[in-house]
């Protein structure tokens, strides 16, 4: 199984959805991957804090190969899951990748410009959709950074823009909490921090996002 997480603008919690998938997947038992593309090696630095941290399970990551589409279908007969990290604004990498995926995973915030960002991530895996062996890549928006309040009027509206222009959303989504930006220092998800760093509906949010990919996959295949 091949998930790809990818977005034309940097910033909008790319790294953090790719590497909390991997972990939570590891968690889960399955035999994971992640391929990180990103020139600023994100995902690598994080595995690094990771393991320094004696954090378990290890989640090993691959940095950028020469060819990553060939090595990424190497990976997938080697692994339940591999999971890739795109770099922002490279298309080139995102639409090779995709081609191969069981879902991409398009995460946006509530920022207009990433909106906008978004919908050309779309037009430009729609050009690509009838290479896919589905005849169109599997893709959606995850909303990240989106306000914290249940009902609030602005995520609704980000939703339905999004669906008037016949971009897929997760129903689940994260809320912009403290908590994302711990990780990205501490080598941790969501789940693994305590104390004062650690918030339940963070916990909550992310889990939600993993049993919606696991899902949609299910639902994939079934079908």
């Amino acid at each position: 199984m091949i998930i790809t997480v990818g977005a034309e603008k940097g910033g909008v919690a790319k790294t953090r959805l790719a590497t909390h998938i991997a972990t939570l997947a590891a968690k889960s038992g399955a035999d994971v991957v992640l391929l990180d593309t990103d020139k600023q090696g994100s995902a690598t630095s994080w595995s690094r804090i990771r393991k320094e941290a004696g954090a378990s399970p290890q989640v090993p990551v691959m940095a950028l190969p020469p060819n990553p589409a060939l090595e990424l279908a190497s990976l997938a007969n080697k692994y339940h899951l591999v999971v890739v990290d795109i770099g922002a604004q490279n298309y080139r990498t995102m639409l090779e990748c995709a081609l191969l995926s069981d879902l991409v995973l398009v995460p946006c915030g509530a920022d207009q410009q990433e909106i906008e960002s978004t919908l050309n991530v779309f037009d430009a895996l729609r050009q690509v959709g009838p290479r896919h062996p589905k005849g169109e890549v599997p893709a959606a928006v995850v909303l990240t950074r989106v306000s914290t309040l249940a009902k609030a009027k602005a995520t609704a509206d980000i939703r339905d823009y999004f669906a008037s222009e016949n971009v897929d959303v997760f129903t689940a989504h994260i809320a912009s909490r403290s908590s994302w930006l711990v990780t990205g220092r501490s080598g941790l998800i969501v789940s693994e921090l305590t104390g004062k760093e650690r918030s339940e509906k963070a916990v909550e949010e992310m889990q939600a996002v993993f049993d919606e990919i696991i899902q949609r996959i299910q639902a994939t295949e079934a079908a």
